[in-house]
């Protein structure tokens, strides 16, 4: 923010403290009325009319606890009719104690115009999400639901939330135009920033779609994606007439133009007056030159350090006087760093930089291995899978999109049927229903378990790709086939270990929790993602628990990390444990039993290998 933006903003600041003393009673009662409005128009019209438009009687709405209601209207009726007092003392606010009105930019006519454009565009976002899109949604959410054999119960906390919240987005994005046009106006972001990245602006697009819609089907993702892609391309229009206006009401015809060194090739940055370096910071410089090593072109990262360090040491002149100086040209540098000297320039460029850099925290200036050793080493590593990083993805996508098919396609209905008959002859399959609190509650589910098994079906292909990496930064040695036996050991101990979790385990602990509940005749109800996530964890978790000493063998044994160590730190490991199972959703008494049954089966894993080297200590006390 300059310093003009920011003397307005404190100038409307201060005008408003002034001011808002005296219209505090007028925006008290902007307040209660639009309280009070809000209120009682969710229950006498807003709830009826959303219910008949989406769920058209297919689904269900409940309130789970006695204030889900009433507390949902408060909460709903404080935040608008927050809006509205805080929208009246602005707008009462807007002139100064003498008169003066708060200065805004652009004319009358153009304020009006971009208020104007601003709430119909929003508006229009709301009326597609109401009147197109989330019906066509709902009706796919619903549908999918009773196919899988689920109610769809919802909750009128979370179905009203994520109805407003979709409501509110699709508004907010038909405002993208508006939003593109005002940041190139402000000079927050250049109209050639946005068109050059419009493919990751497109990709974010379709990301944010799936996420946004909660259904991964491609009808339902272009609901989103196309409008919003619409929209970007159309706030590209606006932004180069915002441009364009800028250019022809500057007149300044002498005014140096601004260049963009990340638009210039290795001439281009060498021939460039050293005042384009000037205003560039040490962490701009790096991130321009790491850009550059990205995109394979070393010799524009040398140029970019090189100029950089030039004017940090006063060396750096412009292109005519080097050429009045000495005869060195420009085009003979260029020529120069394109020989084998090229990565020894950058080598030079980096570590005189870094040891700048490092000269802040030092006194006596310290070099590049002083400083970040741990980040120098992760980046290694991970730079070290750059090549195999296709193959990662590849097995990543493969294992997510196959889990999630199966589970998406009808597997997770035809795994709660199956599941329901293995109970024990006394718990009646019947009694015990699976109901939908959230829309996307299922779909959710099957994500998260999707990215689980991808997660571990790549992570002894990380290890292998990377061993050799971490042997050559930290001196390690192992035999890193290793890793793919221990991949081989994960899968065939998480099937196994899921097959007696789903037929004995799981059966057995559930009849268990809602045998007291049929006892006494209670309707047996439970949540989609609590169910199966107690029914993964129960079996899948069966698995994953007898990996563990497995894991710590194989380890042991192939010296990726030896007993005396696992031993010894079994205290950091504990903490591990209870941090990750923090993250974890159900409370603290989730988070302390699966967190205990992971350090037994840790402690399981250090009584074998202790077994297992008792031989080993046994020939050295004889030998000794």
């Amino acid at each position: 923010m300059g310093a003009t933006g920011y003397n307005r903003l404190m100038g409307v600041v201060g005008i408003a403290l002034r001011r808002v003393r005296s219209e505090l009673r007028v925006a008290f009662v902007v307040f209660v009325a639009g309280f009070l409005t809000t209120f009682y128009a969710l229950r006498y019209w807003i709830w009826p009319a959303l219910e008949r438009r989406l769920l058209e009687s297919k689904a269900i709405i409940v309130a789970v606890t006695p204030f889900d209601v009433v507390l949902l209207q408060g909460k709903l009726g404080l935040i608008v009719g927050g809006l509205l007092a805080a929208l009246f003392v602005v707008y009462r606010t807007r002139h100064s104690e003498r008169g003066e009105s708060v200065p805004l930019p652009g004319t009358r006519r153009t304020r009006i115009l971009v208020g104007v454009l601003a709430v119909v565009l929003f508006l229009g976002g709301v009326a597609y999400a109401y009147l197109v899109f989330l019906p066509l949604l709902f009706d796919f959410l619903v549908n999918n639901a009773i196919q899988a054999g689920f109610q769809p119960t919802y909750s009128i906390v979370d179905w009203t939330q994520f109805v407003l919240l979709l409501t509110v987005v699709l508004g907010l994005t038909a405002e993208l135009p508006l939003i593109m046009g005002g940041l190139v106006y402000a000079d927050i972001v250049s109209y050639d920033l946005l068109r050059n990245r419009w493919r990751y602006a497109v990709f974010g697009i379709v990301v944010l779609s799936s996420m946004v819609n909660g259904s991964p089907d491609p009808f339902s993702m272009s609901l989103v994606a196309i409008p919003m892609t619409t929209l970007y391309f159309v706030g590209l229009g606006c932004a180069r007439l915002v441009t364009s206006g800028a250019g022809s009401r500057s007149g300044d015809f002498g005014r140096p133009v601004e260049l963009d060194l990340g638009e210039l090739d290795a001439a281009g940055i060498r021939a460039a007056p050293s005042e384009a370096f000037g205003p560039l910071t040490e962490h701009e410089a790096l991130k321009l030159a790491d850009d550059a090593l990205d995109e394979g072109d070393h010799e524009r990262a040398a140029a970019i350090l090189d100029r950089f360090d030039g004017k940090d040491a006063g060396s750096v002149e412009s292109i005519d006087d080097e050429s009045a100086g000495d005869g060195e040209s420009a085009d003979e540098e260029v020529s120069t760093e394109g020989t084998s000297g090229e990565k020894d320039g950058l080598t030079t460029a980096v570590e005189g930089t870094a040891s700048r850099m490092a000269s802040v925290f030092t006194e006596d200036g310290t070099t590049e291995e002083d400083i970040g050793g741990y980040y120098y080493d992760i980046r290694f590593i991970l730079g070290s899978l750059r090549s195999k990083s296709f193959h990662v993805a590849a097995v990543f996508m493969a294992v997510v999109g196959l889990t999630f098919t199966f589970l998406y396609g009808g597997g997770i209905g035809a795994i709660k049927r199956d599941f329901l008959t293995r109970l024990p002859a006394g718990v009646n399959p019947e009694a015990l229903r699976i109901v939908l609190l959230h829309p996307v509650e299922a779909l959710a589910f099957e994500m998260k378990v999707s990215f689980i098994a991808g997660a571990l079906a790549v992570l002894p292909m990380v290890l292998y790709y990377a061993w050799p990496a971490v042997e050559s930064r930290f001196e390690a040695r192992a035999d890193r086939d290793v890793f793919l036996l221990w991949g081989a050991a994960l899968a065939v101990g998480f099937l196994g270990g899921s097959l007696v979790g789903y037929g004995y385990v799981a059966p057995v602990v559930i009849s268990y929790l809602v045998a007291d509940a049929h006892a006494a005749d209670m309707i047996i109800a439970y949540r989609t993602g609590a169910f199966f996530w107690l029914v993964f964890a129960l079996t899948a978790g069966v698995g994953l628990l007898a990996e563990i000493p497995v894991t710590m063998l194989l380890f042991h044994h192939g010296n990726v990390v030896p007993y005396r160590t696992m031993r010894r730190r079994w205290r950091e490991v504990t903490i591990g444990v209870l941090v990750l199972t923090a993250m974890l959703p159900g409370g603290l008494l989730l988070m302390l039993f699966i967190g205990l049954a992971i350090m037994v089966a840790y402690g399981v894993g250090l009584t074998v290998l202790w077994l297992n080297s008792l031989g080993s200590r046994l020939m050295r006390v004889v030998t000794t």
